[in-house]
């Protein structure tokens, strides 16, 4: 497995695309070059892949061109701008956590979610020569939400159509956050993409399966002597007639690509006559050119170099694993899926030597590299399933999603008998045998102060009731905001006793409370 990665804090995007073969125009317009942009406006964490599995679902008759495709794919969106270093860039079936989260997504999902979804019944309709009347096929939406909520993303950028999929990905997360009372995964949100139309050479919608397609790679020559063939609706039988730029598959092309300056006088000759049809084109053609010539050359130094390209894209898919690993170590929590002992271990403890075996974490010390967040959450967690006592259970108090992972550590647990329970996290830095915690500024019963020794990773925990810190906390409280956080220290003395202040108050004696859980009951 690889090493967990470091969220970031900016909002997370996430799209893919079907790995068929080269782009041409209307990939890079419907979706492409909005991804460059995403992704250059520094604003957004990105994350796109190549949807081999989903190519199967489909085509899973004819694999032997999978490769290739992805291939394709990779090779034209770094040629049009999507960058490796403001990007993670990734192929969907390097990343098995994708088809593990799917798995377990199939198990709450309701059939009728997946037949319900507009493009199921369509696509069988219209696509007469394959057979889709399979599994994988009624099920590629629910692997879509498991692309999406793996990396739990927040936006995913697509176009109208494919709408009712986000949807669908925001029932499955809403689904699982409340069945299983977890916070799990966000709600993402659809990002929609502005399309231009785009006609083929031949003024229908531009697709492979038309044969009208204007590749985005291929070389310049063919590129403008496709677009000098293009259909012109039938409009200016004579060179004498006028014509209407709107109505006519190539004035679309000049909307899209050309300069204002080309457009307007383009139309002014149209509509005028005084501009033939063929010089029109030329100038279509110059104006496509202009984008697709640059990405034309740098495909084929890529190509040239195709194995950095090949190593390039396992490298940023063991990037992407390694963030999916992080989602899934909750989801496996949640079905009680984890790969260590978890709290079932509590079941075999029997005596005291077992528990304190349990207090030493140098096996974790790997944990102090993580962010706040997540080395609290492990800490908080390895806790509960390691030191607190079965018959001593804590519950969540809620099922809210929160924007930050601080956020969410503030959450209280609740003990049996309904105590509001606030557990936090920290270790002695520079091995100086104190702890300093912040506790929010709101009403716990009680309070879990787990305390991590740097130089033996050794853990000690306190769990103290509000009659030890109500008064200093009462007096705290006033002089913070009411979202501020207040200090609390733990500090052990030579004689190996250990000592509480809240706020600067005078410190008292906490001993009797160290691995104490009768507060809990």
């Amino acid at each position: 497995m690889p090493e967990l990665e470091k969220t970031s804090s900016r909002p997370r995007v996430l799209s893919g695309m079907r790995p068929t073969g080269k782009l041409h125009l209307g990939n890079y317009m419907g979706a492409l070059a909005n991804w460059v942009k995403l992704q250059d406006q520094d604003q957004y964490d990105c994350y796109f892949f190549i949807a081999d599995w989903h190519a199967l679902t489909t085509d899973y008759a004819d694999p032997s061109r999978l490769k290739l495709n992805t291939l394709d794919v990779a090779l034209d969106w770094l040629a049009a701008g999507l960058n490796p270093e403001k990007s993670t860039i990734f192929i969907q079936s390097h990343v098995p956590q994708h088809a593990e989260l799917n798995l377990l997504f199939s198990m709450v999902t309701p059939l009728g979610w997946l037949e319900r979804v507009p493009t199921y019944k369509e696509q069988q309709e219209n696509i007469t020569g394959k057979d889709l009347t399979t599994y994988g096929f009624l099920g590629y939406p629910l692997l879509q939400a498991a692309d999406i909520l793996i990396y739990q993303a927040e936006f995913v950028p697509v176009g109208q159509d494919q709408v009712a999929h986000v949807e669908l990905t925001r029932e499955v997360a809403r689904r699982f956050n409340s069945m299983y009372r977890t916070k799990v995964f966000p709600e993402p949100d659809a990002l929609l993409t502005p399309t231009p139309k785009l006609p083929g050479t031949d003024g229908r919608k531009m697709s492979k399966s038309y044969g009208n397609t204007i590749g985005l790679s291929e070389p310049p020559a063919l590129v403008a002597f496709k677009v000098h063939n293009m259909s012109t609706g039938g409009q200016r039988v004579r060179q004498t007639d006028p014509g209407n730029p709107d109505l006519c598959p190539v004035g679309e092309i000049h909307k899209v690509f050309s300069s204002p300056d080309v457009i307007e006088e383009t139309r002014k000759g149209c509509r005028t006559a005084s501009i033939r049809c063929e010089f029109c084109k030329i100038d279509a053609g110059r104006s496509v050119c202009a984008v697709t010539e640059p990405i034309h050359d740098k495909r084929r130094r890529l190509e040239s170099e195709i194995d950095k390209t090949w190593e390039m894209l396992r490298a940023q898919s063991t990037k992407a694993e390694s963030r999916a690993e992080e989602t899934m170590l909750s989801v496996r929590a949640v079905f009680d899926l984890s790969r260590d002992l978890g709290s079932v271990r509590r079941h075999f403890i029997s005596t005291e030597a077992d528990r304190r075996e349990s207090r030493d974490l140098s096996a974790n010390a790997e944990w102090w590299k993580l962010d706040f967040a997540e080395r609290s959450r492990r800490l908080r967690d390895y806790w509960k399933n390691n030191l607190l006592p079965y018959d001593v259970p804590l519950s969540q108090e809620s099922n809210r999603v929160f924007t930050t992972p601080e956020r969410e550590l503030e959450e209280p647990f609740l003990s049996q008998k309904k105590k509001r329970v606030f557990i936090t996290t920290a270790r002695d830095i520079s091995k100086t045998n104190e702890w300093s915690f912040e506790v929010p500024a709101k009403s716990y019963e009680v309070w879990v102060l787990i305390c991590w020794h740097s130089e033996s990773y050794w853990l000690d925990d306190f769990v103290i009731p509000q009659k030890y810190y109500s008064q200093a906390f009462a007096t705290a409280k006033k002089l913070v905001a009411k979202d501020g956080k207040i200090p609390v220290t733990v500090k052990r003395d030579e004689g190996n006793r250990f000592s509480l202040s809240v706020a600067g108050s005078t410190f008292m004696a906490v001993d009797e409370l160290l691995g104490n859980y009768e507060p809990l009951q």
